[in-house]
């Protein structure tokens, strides 16, 4: 049994994957006394300690899944040094990255004066990345219950020589005994021999903000992935040809998308590929709708991840500029209102500031300015409660030459995502058919919703836009 999978569906950077589960995989054995007796190079099981399942003689070996893969030659006579399983016992181990298994090897051997060198092996299996499925490799079956002695140890290889590899894109092994022997198979060592597999790009967030006739496609690269030092971004909107959106990325990315039709939704497909020397891809799809030609276009786009997530925006109007506090005081669970607007996110007690409803924030700019946009990042307080929730109700300016406030009139906030322990939330307000919230702003004032607890804790507020040069009594905005 073959499967491919096709991890980018871009004809230049397609790369595939064959999980290969079925060539000509067997079990080929050496006995060699005690003493011979060496570890495997490359042995991927290697200081992992397994988890048991079934049933195992505590009466004639240890519990200690540890002894199985220390790579200690089998000369100790005693209990210690193997795990007696019995019929239904297993042991299983997972893999933080994919692995390619190339052999598993089991060694059995007793060394307490009898004749019980036998192993029977039900089945061995793997768990491929991305599936909570265990799936049996063909031709795993092992017994030889012909018995050995004191002086012998069995050493039960599978492997397939016809493919170099048992299977690809292994998260887990698990190595499952049966029957058929007296007692038990008193096993000593289990190897699995293979390689790490190269992994692709990680997208950290990603967002798709619709105006009437553009769109803005903004996110982060959290991992290049192994090899690489860059990436590039493609774009193709219904099932049409790929645009490189971004190149030699390394954090954020951001394009605008433009010469679209109001109130239509487009089809999207986002793929990233990375400059390793053999090169890996990830893909994301979707759909986004235009806004109707009537609509207003300034609106909030979200999305969920964690604390490393963040980086910090260029051209923040308000970068370390401490705002003034309206409506109330700030939770004494959190920071200071300093922290908002530090360029940190490290989502510990004390980077946060608190703020309940009905509190504003306002920020005043030493002249006036093109608003682009705003964003608001949270992240929780290591307390064991999840205060990460975005809640804005009004976000307001004042022009050059107004003492007064203006209502930007855009539609309040309440976003929750997962609510995951230790997760970040973005939030972002734009208006991606101008380009811009507010032109000649002097400054800014934010009023926060009504909370789930006493607070929601930010992290960071950006606001980013750039300056305007006012001359003879004419505003010049310098883009």
């Amino acid at each position: 049994m073959s499967k491919t999978i096709v991890t980018s569906l871009l004809p230049a950077l397609a790369v595939a994957i064959t999980l290969n589960l079925h060539a000509a995989p067997a079990w080929t054995i050496e006995d060699v006394a005690p003493g011979d007796w060496t570890s495997l190079a490359g042995n991927l099981l290697a200081g992992l300690t397994g988890t048991k399942t079934g049933t195992i003689s505590t009466g004639y070996g240890t519990t200690d899944m540890g002894v199985l893969t220390d790579g200690v030659a089998p000369t100790v006579n005693g209990n210690e040094s193997r795990v007696a399983f019995q019929n239904t016992g297993a042991v299983e181990w997972s893999f933080t990255t994919p692995k390619t298994l190339e052999q598993v090897r089991v060694s059995g051997c007793y060394l307490g004066g009898s004749t019980y060198t036998r192993i029977s092996i039900s089945a061995v299996y793997v768990k491929l990345s991305g599936s909570d499925t265990w799936t049996e490799l063909d031709g795993s079956s092992f017994l030889d219950n012909s018995g050995r002695s004191q002086n012998v140890v069995i050493c039960a290889s599978l492997a397939d020589p016809a493919t170099g590899y048992l299977a690809q894109g292994v998260a887990g092994l698990k190595v499952a005994f049966g029957a058929n022997v007296p007692l038990a198979s008193y096993i000593v060592e289990i190897e699995a021999v293979g390689s790490t597999e190269a992994t692709g790009p990680v997208l950290g967030f990603f967002a798709v903000a619709p105006a009437k006739t553009k769109a803005t496609v903004s996110g982060t690269i959290a991992d290049v992935g192994t090899d690489a030092t860059t990436c590039d971004v493609y774009l193709a909107l219904d099932g049409g040809a790929a645009t490189k959106i971004a190149e030699d990325v390394t954090g954020v990315f951001e394009y605008l998308v433009q010469g679209l039709t109001a109130g239509t939704t487009y089809a999207y497909e986002l793929s990233v590929s990375n400059n390793a020397p053999t090169s890996r891809g990830t893909v994301q799809s979707g759909d986004f709708t235009t806004l109707a030609s009537d609509a207003s276009t300034a609106f909030w786009t979200t999305s969920e991840g964690v604390p490393g997530d963040f980086s910090p925006l260029a051209d923040n109007l308000i970068a370390n500029k401490t705002g003034t506090v309206s409506g109330g005081s700030v939770s004494g669970y959190g920071g200071g209102v300093e922290l908002l607007t530090n360029g940190e996110v490290s989502g510990v007690t004390k980077q946060t500031c608190g703020l309940g409803e009905n509190r504003a924030m306002e920020w005043s700019f030493d002249g006036p300015k093109t608003l682009e946009r705003i964003r608001f990042t949270t992240c929780d307080i290591p307390d064991g409660r999840q205060y990460d929730d975005i809640k804005i109700s009004k976000v307001e300016v004042k022009t050059a030459g107004s003492d007064s406030w203006a209502d930007l009139g855009v539609v309040p906030l309440d976003y929750a995502g997962s609510n995951a322990q230790g997760g970040a939330l973005f939030a972002t307000l734009a208006d991606a058919e101008t380009g811009f919230l507010g032109q000649n702003v002097t400054a800014i004032r934010i009023t926060f919703g009504k909370p789930n607890n006493v607070a929601q804790y930010y992290a960071e507020i950006e606001a980013v836009g750039h300056a305007a040069d006012q001359k003879n009594g004419v505003i010049i905005y310098v883009l």
